[in-house]
């Protein structure tokens, strides 16, 4: 199994003295950490004067989240950089230590020992390098998953074989070493896709996604992530289409 599938980028905001506060580091405690920490520049601004003034307070910043993931168990290697681009320097972080995923951290933190993960799953994605992924970060943890499909319509065909999917989804992630007690999975033809995935995250830890378009702003900051953020504050995992 290639090493990469077990690494995740994990970008903060080192500008902001709370921003990490309630981040929940337990969800990738046994897999191997880059933390790209960022400090955002407006356009008019040289990153070096940027740098020169604020570098040793970001750094000293990243390396207390970086502490803090240590102590959970996961393997971290930091990265600092100021920039007028956050997501080309997330992409380039993400394709630099061939991450198979990009752990957005959200401002919430689980108040149980057991992290609970919503895994939206749609027919047009990487099916296989979500599955393959996932079972290299949980298969060593004690998470449970859901395996969760929000169809379009009420189609009965479509539902049965969407259902088939899920099945074999959830028969891979047992054969990965994940305890099939901990696999679940679920699918909804009620209202539309948004407000049901909406409807569902208040009860899970974390949301997990699947990359489905080319640019870095829509895969990891697209319209179904936005609203998540925006809406729950809950920890996003993004697996990635390719390396």
């Amino acid at each position: 199994m290639p090493e990469s599938l077990n690494r995740v980028l994990i970008p903060i905001d080192v500008s902001d003295s709370t921003s990490r506060s309630e981040m929940d580091t337990q969800i990738v405690q046994s897999s191997e950490v880059i933390l790209l920490g960022y400090w955002p520049i407006p356009d008019q601004s040289a990153p070096s004067q940027v740098r020169n003034q604020f570098e040793e307070e970001a750094q000293e910043r990243l390396e207390t989240v970086a502490r803090r993931f240590t102590d959970e168990g996961a393997t971290v290697q930091t990265r600092l950089v100021f920039t007028n681009d956050k997501d080309q320097s997330i992409d380039g972080a993400a394709n630099k230590y061939e991450c198979e995923s990009i752990l957005l951290p959200g401002t919430t933190s689980s108040p149980s020992e057991t992290r609970r993960g919503l895994v939206l799953v749609k027919p047009n994605a990487d099916l296989n390098r979500i599955v393959t992924t996932l079972g290299a970060l949980f298969a060593d943890s004690d998470v449970e998953l859901l395996l969760f499909h929000a169809a379009t319509n009420d189609n009965e065909r479509l539902y049965d074989a969407t259902e088939y999917m899920l099945r074999g989804l959830a028969d891979r992630l047992a054969e990965l070493g994940i305890d099939p007690d901990r696999i679940k999975w679920e699918q909804s033809t009620k209202d539309k896709r948004l407000d049901v995935v909406l409807s569902r995250v208040s009860d899970f830890d974390f949301v997990v996604l699947g990359e489905t378009e080319p640019s870095v702003r829509e895969r990891v900051f697209g319209s179904v992530q936005k609203t998540l953020a925006e809406e729950t504050a809950k920890p996003q995992l993004t697996i990635r289409s390719g390396v």
